[in-house]
């Protein structure tokens, strides 16, 4: 006996100091003093652990021998039946008003097996009644409904019963029975609702039973033997460990899933936590930690087997803690592992020796302590000596749907129905589309219109309303309107119905002109759950939405439609009538945005005709919405557009400027630029036009090579003193004075090579890309009109053709044939200079040659710089040889 305490005391030492060290984040201690936490019952074996609210427990020994240890340590017996020996399974554990229940079956091989009732109260002793069963079984399912408990079980024998004991008379019910093919060694599972009871036999083979009728329909049959515990997610799908180490998730209408991370299957069913993370655990002691998709996100070892079914806490820290009870020959431990869900990492935190092993039926329970304690709880289980260990610890309580030999109904994590203390809250949050940002009531600029109104009730497991909440919103930061509900067993019914106005731009960051006043520019309505792991459970497009209470808060998130407004403002150069405000409504679509954002954009087009008069757009101010920004918006200014196009981020505000259509200054550029390369200048001047300057300035390195050609109308002259050109610049002046143009007139087209330093592809026709690179400006003056360079100088335009240069065309007749072949083969094998550098065509990167139709052709960019005709020109040669511009695409 001394050396027993001896053995204890250094034990104790051992393990508070390694509680102290490596679990700094969970206190334990012991359930009944900070050093004290075991309690024996003598010659009593094997026994099965109910931890009840408060600190009270349960200690059913597998004789059937029930005691409760009280917080102050008492042992108080609560009476033995006879004829029971072998107790092998967990039991199920009930109370109504004034009494407690504990429910189990036996397993006494040849002997008669029975499903037992233990009824007993605060004082000694108990009333226990029995019937009788056609075989062993290992587990019962059973809730209480009025006065009467409705009792499940199935045995080896293939039978599944259904039996109800009046607590008022304490008499059992005759039986209702349902013959299954095969041993049925895992207890059965009972859908939330009640309805409906699953069972799956010892050789695999899935059964729904009507519980009213308790007819039986064969669904599945899966492959190998089954005898641990199933686990059902908060979805109703249902995970079964085979014996061979397979993984099923079951679809109970008829489907499942299947992987194998083990293989062999310990004594312990799935676990799945609340954040729906399924730990498997089997060979060596494996713990394997899965998604709902059955992929595997990490695993650990214990070293030796997981005899009995362990528990899932919750720290204050966040943290997800497994307490694990395995077994060695003759010996045992308890460890707690932490699990972190985005590393895939294990940790083990805390770990216990103990003398002797865990059966089956001692699976860890959890249980708050009460106000007296705090938030306290603790965790309890047995070893097969009669040893009960309960520690206290500071933790949220258990997280997580326990498989427990299917004997919660609550699926809670609590065994005892009346510790279901805690509430948790739904947090929703509404977003908009394009940046992602929450609808919160600072991003709106309101605290009474924010998020998205959504009408919800609170629903228990049978559907039944228990609390009902109207116009509630999403994005609330006032936590006394966040919906809360019982985890496990309360779900929220969420329905979106009622958009939300907002005032995110216009009239908020700025002011527009034009005398429209908006009460709202944005309009935002339900759209999208995020669904997935850790999400919205759901489809994306539920409304009404079903949503389950977890074990900790959960933030849910929901994408919007929307609908901006953009205002636009129009200023003519006029002496009157010179303003014009229009707005226009565009929806944003989150699906096809997410789909493809390129599909997001508004297109706004200028309003040139007003007043009985034609001008251009020659200034844009946009102001888009945009959260990022500390003013609230972006600008932007574009130049000499027809048209915008916007990404429909949200509402915009536009200024659109005009003058005088006098002129149209145009530089048109093939697509690729690199080297040298040609462009082209044309000036296009309005009726009675009578002196026109073009300008082009170049930027980023680029320089003017030389001028290669210039013509000029008829009716205009150069003046040559005015005009010049250098390396980055280039003026031409032209006078139409003695004859005014009678109509509009293309009064210069001149052609000139340029140098790109660098590549540049030019697509598009946004002005404001190709101004990176040129400032290009031109002028005409109309008879009569004043001098206003800023509203009568031309319209810029930019524009791309692909045939600007065709490779091969030597001649530039815009036709590759043998001509340019005469003129090529003179040249091959030489290295060329000066204007013979035109016959150095290749290689090219981005080239694509003209087959099978000339809209395929591609230039590219010339990459050689070293000037010598040799086989790659030939070849790319040979592969233009042939093509003809068709005439409507050459430059005219």
């Amino acid at each position: 006996m001394k050396s027993r305490l001896i053995f204890w005391m250094t034990s104790l030492l051992l393990v508070f100091a390694f509680a102290e060290v490596g679990f700094s984040t969970l206190n334990i201690s012991g359930l009944w003093a900070g050093n004290i936490f075991t309690k024996t019952i003598p010659d009593k074996y094997g026994p099965a652990i109910i931890a009840k609210n408060g600190g009270n427990l349960l200690f059913l020994a597998k004789d059937g021998a029930l005691y409760e240890i009280t917080m102050a340590g008492a042992v108080n017996p609560k009476g033995q039946p006879s004829e029971i020996t072998n107790i092998v399974a967990p039991p199920t554990y009930i109370t109504d008003s004034s009494n407690q229940y504990i429910i189990y079956t036996t397993a006494q091989g040849t002997a008669q097996n029975k499903l037992v009732v233990h009824k007993f109260g605060s004082g000694s002793g108990g009333t226990v009644k029995s019937t009788s069963i056609d075989n062993a079984a290992y587990g019962v399912n059973a809730y209480l409904s009025g006065s009467k408990i409705v009792i499940f079980t199935g045995t080896m024998h293939g039978t599944l019963y259904k039996v109800e004991y009046d607590t008022s008379s304490s008499n059992f019910a005759v039986p209702t029975t349902a013959n299954l093919a095969g041993p049925i060694k895992i207890p059965p599972v009972l859908s939330p609702s009640k309805t409906e009871l699953y069972v799956l036999t010892q050789n695999g083979k899935f059964y729904t039973v009507d519980v009213s009728t308790m007819n039986a329909s064969l669904k599945i049959e899966l492959g190998g033997d089954f005898t641990t515990p199933m686990a059902m997610d908060e979805s109703g799908f249902l995970y079964a460990l085979s014996n061979d180490g397979i993984i099923y998730k079951i679809d109970p209408s008829g489907s499942e899933n299947h992987a194998r991370f083990l293989s062999s299957a310990n004594s312990s069913g799935p676990l799945i936590d609340g954040d729906g993370i399924i730990y498997i655990f089997g060979d060596n002691g494996k713990v394997v930690a899965l998604n709902s998709n059955l992929l595997k996100l990490g695993e650990y070892t214990i070293g030796q087997q997981i005899t009995t079914t362990p528990a899932i806490v919750k720290g204050i820290d966040g943290v997800t803690y497994l307490i694990i009870p395995s077994s060695t020959t003759g010996a045992g431990k308890i460890t707690i592992l932490s699990f972190d869900a985005v590393t895939g990492v294990f940790t083990k935190v805390w770990e216990y020796a103990v003398p002797s092993t865990f059966p089956i039926s001692a699976a860890v329970n959890v249980a708050p302590l009460g106000a007296l304690y705090g938030d306290n709880y603790y965790f309890v289980t047995a070893t097969n000596d009669g040893t009960v260990y309960a520690w206290q610890f500071n933790a949220r309580g258990p997280y997580g749907i326990w498989a427990k030999y299917g004997q919660n109904i609550n699926n809670t994590g609590f065994i005892d129905s009346t510790a279901i203390a805690f509430k948790t809250k739904i947090f929703l949050i509404a977003k908009e589309g394009y940046y992602g940002r929450e609808l919160s009531g600072s991003l709106l600029g309101s605290t009474i219109s924010y998020g998205l109104l959504y009408d919800a009730k609170v629903v228990d497991a049978n559907n039944t309303v228990v609390n009902t909440y109207t116009n509630y919103r999403t994005n609330e930061t006032n936590l006394a309107k966040v919906i809360e509900g019982v985890p496990g067993s309360q779900k929220l019914v969420v329905k979106f119905a009622t958009p939300t106005d907002a005032k995110l731009l216009i009239g908020r960051y700025v002011t527009p002109s034009g005398g429209i006043s908006l009460s709202k520019d944005s309009t935002f309505k339900f759209k999208f759950w995020k669904t997935g792991p850790n999400d919205y459970e759901g489809s994306e497009g539920d409304n009404p939405a079903t949503i389950t209470f977890r074990y900790n808060d959960r933030k849910l998130e929901i994408f919007t439609d929307a609908t901006y407004t953009f205002y636009v403002y129009h200023k003519y150069p006029l002496q009157s009538n010179s303003e014009a405000a229009m707005t226009k409504d565009f929806f944003f679509d989150y699906n096809s945005f997410r789909n493809n954002p390129d599909t997001a954009v508004a297109i706004i087009n200028a309003s040139p005709t007003h007043a009985g008069k034609t001008f251009f757009a020659y200034k844009w101010n946009v102001y888009t919405w945009n959260p990022s920004e500390p003013t609230g918006y972006t600008k932007k200014v574009y130049y000499d557009q027809d048209s915008v196009k916007l990404p429909l981020s949200g509402p915009a505000y536009l200024e659109i400027f005009y003058a005088e259509l006098n002129a149209t200054v145009t530089l048109l550029l093939p697509e690729f630029a690199y080297g040298k390369t040609r462009a082209y200048l044309f000036l296009d001047a309005a009726p009675n036009s009578i002196a026109e300057t073009i300008k082009l300035t170049t930027l980023k390195g680029i320089t003017i090579d030389r001028i290669v050609s210039q013509e000029y109308a008829p009716e205009v002259t150069k003046l040559e003193n005015l005009s010049s050109v250098d390396s980055n610049f280039l003026q031409i002046v032209l006078s139409s004075f003695e004859r005014p143009l009678t109509d509009t007139t293309r009064v210069a087209t001149i052609a000139l090579n340029l140098m790109f330093p660098e590549k540049v592809r030019f697509t598009g026709v946004d002005s404001a890309y190709y101004m990176e690179f040129f400032d290009l400006y031109g002028y005409a003056q109309t008879q009569g009109q004043n001098v206003e360079p800023e509203l009568l100088r031309a319209k810029r335009s930019f524009r791309t053709n692909k045939f600007l240069y065709v490779v091969g065309d030597f001649n530039e007749d815009f036709v590759v044939d043998i001509n340019d072949w005469n003129m090529f083969v003179s040249k091959l094998g030489s290295t060329v200079d000066g204007a013979d550098v035109i016959y150095n065509i290749g290689p090219r990167d981005d080239f694509i040659p003209p087959y099978p139709d000339y809209d395929s052709y591609r230039a590219g960019y010339l990459t050689d710089t070293t000037n010598k005709v040799d086989d790659y020109d030939l070849y790319y040669f040979a592969s233009m040889f042939g093509f003809a511009v068709p005439a409507s695409e050459r430059v005219k």
